[in-house]
């Protein structure tokens, strides 16, 4: 049965932590390629021979399932960041405790979501390189020593220049997207400190609309916009704003991977499959009216070439 040109995501399974938050970081082809690919569980992995996988070929599958869990479970745990700003930040919270407290703890959150969404990139742009990764292709060096992990997406862009990837234009976008979310991690990791406003009346911490790594400001610059009517957000407003606006971002590669056959042409580039035994949702439901993939949706990327 060929799998299904969309996923509904709540035919799809997955732990206590994937599901709290299945519909609030909502990314689909996520949980279509989790699905699809056995949730990268070694141990439906088998040969097309029908030999066992050798130890290396275990290796790498652990290691896809590690980044794929990564991704979802970092875009989760911005969620949960955010939900808990939220609870230190409202004006009924913890009566009688210190205030100047619970915005340390809210600006500390602000930091791990943030942290959590650079991490969640950091997990896609490896994955994506793995599964696009194939025996023809250059390597990339660094230090004279072949990259096979701990990449960063400017690396995956640069290694899909360099072999001269047909979607590398397409591919490097996405990236890019997906790092235009991260302004705020990126400015702490060079400069240290993102310039917060806090409203000692209403318990609100207020951050510059549309901040860009780079822009270096102080309290006092952020007290002249607020006395003028200056563009001002909550950080709660922007960070929610950048979480959802990256799990689109997700969405829109994974819905690559699993339309282009990525995972499949990784599968035959390696001689492996799955074993017959594991089914998907879609064959073990035989969910009626589905469309057949036949390729890349209009407007999306053409398909990877096994």
């Amino acid at each position: 049965m060929s799998k299904p040109a969309t996923i509904d995501r709540h035919l799809c399974h997955g732990q206590d932590e994937e599901e709290k938050y299945k519909d609030i970081a909502v990314v689909n082809y996520w949980w279509g390629l989790r699905e699809l690919a056995a949730a990268f569980d070694i141990d439906t992995l088998t040969t097309t021979s029908g030999a066992a996988p050798t130890v290396d070929q275990k290796k790498e599958f652990a290691y896809l399932q590690i980044l794929h869990y990564t991704v979802y479970v970092k875009l989760a745990g911005a969620f949960h960041q955010l939900e808990q700003m939220q609870r230190l930040l409202a004006p009924t919270s913890q009566p009688g405790r210190s205030f100047q407290l619970r915005v340390f703890e809210a600006k500390e959150a602000f930091g791990a979501l943030h942290a959590d969404l650079y991490e969640a990139v950091c997990a896609l742009a490896n994955q994506l390189f793995t599964l696009l990764s194939r025996k023809h292709h250059k390597q990339l060096i660094k230090d004279k020593k072949p990259v096979l992990t701990g990449l960063t997406s400017g690396q995956v862009k640069r290694w899909l220049k360099e072999n001269n990837h047909p979607d590398r234009v397409a591919l490097s976008s996405m990236l890019d997207n997906c790092d235009s979310q991260l302004e705020i991690r990126h400015h702490v990791t060079h400069y240290g400190y993102v310039p917060t406003l806090v409203d000692h009346q209403t318990g609100t911490i207020y951050i510059q609309r549309g901040f860009r790594k780079g822009e270096i400001l102080t309290r006092f610059d952020l007290k002249l916009r607020a006395n003028v009517g200056g563009p001002l957000v909550t950080i709660s407003a922007t960070s929610e704003a950048m979480a959802t606006a990256l799990c689109k971002e997700v969405d829109k590669t994974y819905r690559y991977v699993y339309t282009s056959d990525a995972f499949e042409g990784y599968l035959a580039d390696r001689d492996l499959k799955l074993k017959d035994s594991y089914q998907p949702y879609w064959e073990r439901n035989n969910t009626p009216n589905v469309t057949p993939v036949t390729g890349p949706t209009s407007g999306s990327a053409t398909a990877i070439k096994p």
